[in-house]
């Protein structure tokens, strides 16, 4: 069951979109996040009621898909809710999740996890060399604008410990 109900989130829309702030509208309602609300907003605005309505299943998203949001965030060193927007993913959270799972486990952890596990058999499909480089450009991709966004930090730092107090 979901934690807040449908009429609660429109409640609390209606009351946004008549002024009322959105913390004041936390207290009032009992909710614990002030950006909850303004997801409820976003989602509201995008997909309608609809956008409201937890789905039965979640969405399946595949590795290669997890990477290129992941290279996105990095290169134009954008911020997670802004890459949710970009990629159309409605819960900003589940980009975090992908960033911290590659900063861990690299680009195997992204793969999707929630298949039944195989019974072990002497025919498993092996990678191809094909699908090797692939994935090694798609590596490379991440780790050259990872390395241009801390040249770009490293540069602001150096700037910023030179100026004169």
């Amino acid at each position: 069951m979901a934690k807040y109900s449908k009429e609660l989130k429109l409640k609390a829309i209606e009351m946004y979109k008549s002024g009322i702030g959105s913390t004041s509208i936390c207290v009032k309602l009992k909710i614990s996040n002030e950006t909850t609300i303004l997801r409820w907003i976003y989602l509201f605005d995008k997909y309608g009621i609809k956008g409201l309505i937890r789905p039965k299943e979640l969405p399946r998203y595949s590795s290669s898909f997890k990477m290129e949001v992941i290279t996105w965030l990095v290169k134009n060193n954008a911020s997670f809710p802004e890459t949710a927007k970009h990629f159309n993913i409605s819960n900003e959270g589940t980009v975090w999740q992908w960033k911290h799972i590659f900063d861990v486990h690299g680009s195997p952890g992204l793969a999707d996890r929630r298949k039944r596990a195989t019974t072990m058999t002497d025919n498993k499909k092996k990678p191809t060399k094909d699908d090797k480089i692939k994935q090694l450009e798609k590596d490379n991709e991440y780790l050259k604008a990872e390395n241009e966004y801390l040249k770009k930090l490293r540069a602001v730092m150096d700037q910023t410990r030179k100026k004169p107090k």
